[in-house]
């Protein structure tokens, strides 16, 4: 899990809200011969899916219960089943195909979301509806605080001389989620599911 540390944040609209929008996702290609799904949301929007892992083989979350600390264990690999990406759109969703149809539920880009819509009537020819809802932007403003040690030294760019710089840096993140953050979720595999979401989002956005 990720400990996310907020310095010194303010928030402010930056301008309105787009209307959701109501899709019918459909898969156009169940498996191409590289395994990626493709998937139509709408006219401007078909994503070309890959599998997406980003949940650790063994996957530990701390709980409060009874004012005790508590401990579960997930398989990794069972939370990352229906993750998929499109890294050219900048896109994670959760891809759920059943006899009733396919759900998607993630980020179809940088500035939008999709969500099933059960309650709702499916389309003519049997697809789920989606909602498309734009992702509100803010403005935010952090301080950057340097280390007030005097042994604190600056790590430049080229501190390390000519030693060789792995291509890839698997990192291991300790998320907090409190009482007000996790009533927005049914269960704790939805709010698994969600950070799953965000941080293969941030991976996307900077590799």
């Amino acid at each position: 899990m990720i400990r996310l540390t907020a310095v010194a944040v303010f928030l402010v609209t930056a301008q309105g809200i787009q209307q959701p929008r109501l899709v019918y996702p459909r898969l156009l290609e169940e498996r191409s011969p590289d395994g990626r799904l493709l998937l139509h949301l709408h006219d401007d929007l078909t994503l070309n899916l890959r599998k997406a892992s980003v949940a650790a083989s063994e996957f530990r979350v701390l709980e409060q219960e009874d004012g005790r600390e508590v401990a579960h264990l997930f398989r990794g690999e069972e939370l990352d089943r229906h993750l998929h990406e499109d890294e050219k759109q900048l896109a994670t969703v959760h891809v759920t195909q059943t006899d009733s149809g396919v759900q998607v539920e993630g980020v179809v880009g940088p500035y939008h979301r999709i969500q099933p819509m059960p309650e709702m009537e499916r389309s003519d020819d049997g697809l789920i509806p989606h909602m498309i809802h734009e992702i509100e932007k803010k403005e935010m403003l952090d301080i950057e605080m340097e280390p007030r040690g005097l042994d604190a030294s600056r790590i430049g760019e080229r501190s390390y001389g000519t030693e060789t710089v792995p291509d890839e840096v698997i990192v291991e993140l300790f998320i907090v989620s409190d009482s007000l953050h996790f009533k927005h979720f049914d269960t704790t595999v939805e709010l698994i599911q969600y950070l799953c979401v965000f941080v293969n989002s941030v991976n996307l956005r900077y590799t």
